[in-house]
């Protein structure tokens, strides 16, 4: 297995209720690297990965990227294994089987809260409340994550996290 470099292209839009949805789409590394050069919105706007991310955005309600402040774009390059191994069903893996981490961060310097997901917790091993649900936040694995993630992440606002205030299960 080698870790291997593949292109993304993706945007997020957030409605009134703050209800978030995503399109993502692979594209070559060096599209996303062409989109990333680009001197300016309008230069970006002309790549070819501009192009696929204002055509997806116009078949929805928010087709004017430009004016509305509910759509997040990103671009990039990620490296990922090559040989991807599915589980098998012995292996007890559920469709949503996640930790719900919510984080009190700012946006436009008012109080806010982020939520992001951390895909297949770690059903032993880990110190959980009495309600069975939430993560002890002071356990060893626990707080290493929340640590580290609290100094070095950043919430789709772009603002640090300053808090986590809860990890839990998110079974669906």
């Amino acid at each position: 297995m080698a870790l291997v470099e593949k292109g993304f292209a993706s945007f997020q839009l957030v409605d009134s209720a703050e209800k978030e949805s995503s399109a993502s789409f692979h594209v070559s590394p060096a599209a996303a690297r062409a989109y990333l050069a680009a001197a300016d919105a309008a230069a970006r706007l002309a790549t070819p990965v501009g192009t696929l991310l204002a055509a997806a955005r116009a078949i929805t309600r928010y087709a004017d990227f430009a004016s509305s402040a509910s759509i997040f774009a990103k671009v990039g390059i990620e490296w990922v294994q090559d040989a991807l191994v599915t589980p098998t069903p012995e292996d007890a893996v559920y469709r949503s089987n996640k930790w719900k981490v919510t984080l009190r961060t700012t946006n436009g310097g008012f109080p806010a809260k982020d939520t992001l997901y951390v895909p297949e917790y770690l059903i032993t091993g880990v110190d959980m409340e009495s309600d069975g649900i939430s993560a002890n936040l002071g356990d060893s694995p626990i707080q290493d994550f929340w640590t580290n993630l609290v100094a070095t992440g950043l919430s789709k606002f772009n603002t640090p996290f300053l808090e986590v205030l809860s990890i839990q299960r998110n079974d669906d």
